[in-house]
């Protein structure tokens, strides 16, 4: 079992998502620009993605948000919104996880299945990281199975990307 703290950082004209492990080691970041349709950027390690999404989109039942690799372009997979609260994650390889969001929670895995990892809403964390703008505890995510690096900075990402 693993844990991630995740930590909502604000700043004139930027905004984002660091995650930090239990060692208080920086393995990740979401960021952005405050601006209509900014690409978001997803970096963990040698993982380095974007994602851009226009604010006018109607969103409906199978409106969907790519996620690209930085440098070729190519698709690590696509968030297709559902319903409220329930969105699925199709990977370039036809693999597919279900996100759903329960009581603040996001639960990730594959459906009628436990959970491979979970997400809740936090206030509060023994350890805040020094900046030079505002950061806030935010999410803490428990993995209960080992996953790829990529599996990880998805579910880590995920709140940051989610459409509605």
């Amino acid at each position: 079992m693993t844990e991630i703290i995740t930590y909502h950082l604000t700043a004139t004209g930027v905004w984002g998502y660091e995650f930090y492990n239990t060692d208080r080691k920086l393995i990740g970041s979401v960021y952005s620009v405050v601006a209509p349709s900014a690409p978001v950027r997803i970096e963990s390690g040698e993982l380095k993605w974007y994602s851009r999404f226009d604010i006018d989109t109607k969103i409906i039942p199978g409106t969907g948000r790519r996620v690209k690799e930085n440098q070729t372009g190519e698709e690590i997979y696509r968030i297709i919104y559902w319903q409220p609260g329930l969105y699925q994650v199709r990977t370039k390889d036809d693999r597919s996880i279900q996100v759903e969001i329960r009581d603040g929670s996001y639960l990730f895995g594959k459906p009628m299945t436990p959970v491979t990892a979970m997400t809740e809403r936090i206030t509060e964390a023994e350890w805040v990281p020094k900046k030079h703008y505002e950061v806030k505890p935010y999410f803490r995510t428990t993995v209960y199975e080992d996953v790829s690096d990529e599996y990880l900075l998805m579910a880590l990402s995920f709140p940051a990307l989610r459409m509605c």
